[in-house]
């Protein structure tokens, strides 16, 4: 992976407050890391649900510190935008959690899982890691295919 410097980073107070904040941050990066234009609404939902569930589940006192990173990855065929986000609560694979029963009525349903499954839907992958006590989820969007 690309070692990314202090313009990929961004570190902010967990608060719903600084959601748009980190999505204009991690816009700004994708347009400068060629993510196409017609893409980015898909980027600030993906954002928009896993930092809620962030805050939801890492902090629920609304207490502690989110970061988010931007960075370019290459593999043998295809070029990615990828977004790192990082945060300081107790352990947690979202990635783990058993997926929506989509089958069921909305009324029927139990609450949760719904952000991360889109999360999943709208990705070209999605990975996580405890890393020196923080939870690292990266998410991969596929920027196009390599010549």
């Amino acid at each position: 992976m690309a070692e990314g410097d202090d313009m990929d980073r961004l570190r902010i107070p967990v608060s719903l407050d600084r959601l748009q904040e980190l999505q204009a941050h991690v816009r700004r990066r994708a347009c400068e890391l060629d993510f196409p234009a017609e893409n980015l609404g898909r980027l600030d939902l993906v954002m928009e649900e896993l930092v809620v569930n962030i805050i939801r589940y890492a902090y629920p006192d609304d207490q502690g510190e989110l970061e988010v990173r931007c960075l370019q990855e290459e593999e043998p065929l295809h070029h990615y935008f990828c977004v790192q986000l990082r945060d300081w609560g107790p352990a947690f694979n979202p990635l783990e959690q058993k997926s929506p029963d989509l089958e069921l009525d909305v009324d029927e349903r139990p609450f949760g899982g719904l952000g991360i499954f889109l999360a999943e839907q709208m990705t070209d992958g999605i990975r996580y890691e405890r890393r020196a006590g923080s939870n690292v989820l990266s998410c991969y969007f596929q920027i196009e295919p390599l010549p």
